[in-house]
């Protein structure tokens, strides 16, 4: 399955501070309620007039520096023990008033960076309301960077420092929050959040057009996507006229919506008539078609009496080449059109408003329109995120007519059909360095957390790329910050899609395989380890507080010092072929390898009964069996009576090996990991 994460957004430029009358500006990371980073030198930068004299007084300390010819002025000051105390720092120009920020702390100051899984709220998390009633900690800060892309690097983002409360918090990162409240619950130090991630984004987005550069494969497809994204604002504006008049020229316009005038959409409509259909299908498959045309689905399902009255995010998949109109109980929810970058290929979220669910019987109806018979359905019913108590049994049963088929194209007309450039600014190289990151150099800072790997799992190519690219990035953001080898903190991929327990490859495993040879390779890593708490149903787990909490023991450990503390998932270390077994040897983590079973948000729980699930064993033919596997120590005995020589082990090695449960006694699963890898 292939999986597109979008979040809508499209921004190009960023917002330049004001310079009015000669007074100076400090940039958007430098006002109320700031954290600035202890220990440490502070920079401080902001806009003036060319050539003025800029001054900033802080903690009884004062330091000045003029502008340059661009007007932008930087001044360090020396470093700051922890304050808990909101002091304020005035910033003089030569003329005009002082600006004077009130409230600035000094703590620790983390940027976190990813895409949308970083990005995914509070309020999106797992006990959303309690959490956020519970949020009373005003030592907590968080500026969220306004998203924001460009082709150029810039030098400021818009953005605003927010105190953590129960108002408040539910707009939080869920990863970053639960990491900055941990490390303050156990170090009791304010904590400064630089939230700053876009969704669906690829690593290269994040990294320097200079440091893609110097691999030759990743800066060529760096320079190809810029060159498409540079000639995208004029192609897409072209393609809206050359698509309608390819479509009034081959009897394709859509024109009055036929379906919604005899009831189609409303739920007391008779659809027994129409065709059975399952999702998922094409129009080619389910109806025989030759062609595209206008076309509409109707399902009925129960809803529980506990959700009558609650909103919820219908959720209909990726949808390719075509647009619709989705409709809840006769009520549009949603649609999308031929707007460029993506056209009509989209993933379809909608919100149904509560008013419009009720107890029992509803029904869903949309409105198709598509060029080719090779348009369709594909979302099960289980992922349409419907409030029921089961999804599985939603099924995946809708009914079917035709509005108007369409007429069937030439090969002459399907070779005239115009291209769409469908580039767009945040999944381009580079674009989310030069707009979201350049701008927060070199504020001093204590490290980073990073959640992102998704959209570079779309094929292994991407994943096994992902080798190269994660320490390239890493390795740029610290050299240009200036300040050392900070920590850089990142999580594993989580466990998604349907847990198929296949020998197959998977573009996930490699990733998450790459992602734990950076930890091993580059210094001053940490991986949270997740594979445990994903979903089958939606590629953003909501257990968001073990995630926080498991980066949080690598800062506590590594970062911090805190003694005799767990922090390292089990990570494969050898293996010995003994007979017709194989001994794996693992590095456990500080804590003796268990078999554990995680449920919710509650604590793991050992399970020593239970089988060890998820590992696969191969001989010299490469092809893998599930295999018997035991712990004997610090290692793990696998074996299986189909191989009797055995030559490799692969453990949680799928997309989605739900159910794995290597452990330590900490309660940190054991990373996936295979024996004979890197030899594809």
């Amino acid at each position: 399955m292939i999986r597109y994460l979008w979040t809508g957004v499209l921004l190009v430029g960023l917002a330049v501070p004001t310079v009015v009358l000669g007074r100076a500006v400090p940039a958007a990371l430098f006002a109320d309620h700031a954290v600035l980073q202890c220990d440490k030198p502070i920079p401080v930068w902001g806009q003036a007039e060319p050539g003025e004299m800029v001054t900033v007084i802080f903690a009884g300390r004062s330091h000045s520096a003029q502008a340059g010819p661009a007007g932008r002025w930087q001044v360090t000051l020396a470093a700051l023990p922890v304050s808990k105390l909101g002091r304020e720092m005035e910033i003089r120009g030569a003329t005009g008033e002082p600006v004077v920020l009130k409230d600035v702390l000094v703590g620790e100051v983390w940027v976190a960076s990813g895409q949308s899984n970083m990005g995914v709220s509070v309020d999106e998390s797992l006990d959303a309301a309690a959490e956020k009633a519970a949020a009373v900690f005003p030592e907590i800060r968080f500026f969220k960077v306004e998203a924001a892309g460009s082709l150029e690097p810039k030098e400021t983002v818009t953005g605003h420092w927010s105190v953590c409360s129960p108002t408040v918090a539910g707009g939080f990162s869920g990863v970053a929050y639960f990491f900055a409240r941990e490390l303050f619950q156990k170090r009791g130090v304010p904590v400064g959040v630089i939230q700053s991630a876009w969704g669906g984004t690829p690593a290269e987005a994040w990294t320097s057009r200079e440091a893609l550069a110097t691999v030759p494969e990743l800066g060529a497809e760096a320079e190809r996507q810029i060159a498409v994204m540079r000639r995208a604002p004029g192609d897409q504006a072209a393609f809206l006229p050359a698509m309608a008049a390819w479509e009034a020229a081959n009897g394709l316009a859509d024109g009055t919506n036929e379906g919604r005038a005899k009831g189609w959409a409303a739920p007391d409509f008779d659809d027994s008539g129409w065709r059975d259909v399952s999702t998922g299908f094409t129009l080619e498959k389910a109806c025989q078609a030759r062609t595209g045309g206008i076309y509409w689905v109707r399902k009925a399902v129960e809803l529980p009496a506990a959700s009558a009255g609650k909103g919820f995010t219908l959720q209909l998949a990726y949808l390719a080449e075509e647009y619709d109109t989705v409709y809840f109980n006769g009520e549009q929810v949603g649609s999308i059109g031929k707007k460029p970058p993506l056209f009509y290929s989209a993933p379809r979220s909608y919100q149904v408003p509560g008013g419009l669910v009720r107890a029992g019987r509803n029904v869903i109806a949309a409105r198709f329109v598509c060029h080719t018979p090779q348009a369709g359905l594909y979302v099960t019913g289980n992922r349409m995120g419907l409030p029921v108590a089961d999804p599985q049994a939603v099924g995946n049963h809708w009914k079917l007519t035709w509005e108007r088929p369409f007429p069937e194209l030439t090969a002459a007309a399907r070779a005239a059909r115009p291209e769409l450039n469908p580039a767009q600014i945040q999944t381009t190289a580079t674009t989310l360095f030069n707009g979201m990151i350049h701008p927060l150099m070199p504020a001093a800072i204590r490290g980073v957390i990073w959640y992102q790997g998704e959209n570079n799992a779309r094929t292994a190519l991407m994943a096994k790329q992902y080798r190269t690219l994660f320490p390239l990035l890493m390795a740029d953001w610290r050299r240009r910050w200036g300040q050392g080898d900070f920590p850089f903190y990142f999580v594993q991929l989580a466990n998604n899609d349907e847990p198929i327990r296949t020998h197959a490859e998977s573009a996930w495993a490699l990733l998450r395989e790459a992602q734990a040879e950076t930890l091993a390779k580059s210094p001053n890593t940490g991986m949270a380890v997740t594979i445990d708490i994903g979903s089958e149903l939606t590629i953003h787990p909501r257990d968001k507080q073990d995630v926080g909490r498991r980066l949080a023991l690598w800062a506590r450990a590594k970062t911090y010092g805190e003694q005799g503390l767990v922090f390292a998932s089990p990570a494969y270390r050898s293996q010995t072929v003994e007979g017709n077994r194989i001994r794996v040897r693992m590095d456990p983590g500080g804590a003796p390898l268990m078999a554990g079973r995680k449920d919710g948000l509650n604590p793991v729980r050992a399970t020593p009964e239970a089988k060890l699930e998820w590992f696969e064993i191969a001989g010299a033919d490469g092809k893998y069996v599930w295999a018997d596997a035991v712990i004997d120590g610090d290692s793990v005995m696998v074996s299986s009576p189909e191989v009797r020589a055995p030559m490799a082990v692969r453990y949680a090695w799928a997309t989605n090996p739900q159910g794995c449960n290597l452990y330590n006694e900490s309660g940190l699963p054991a990373s996936p990991f295979r024996t004979d890898g890197g030899k594809d």
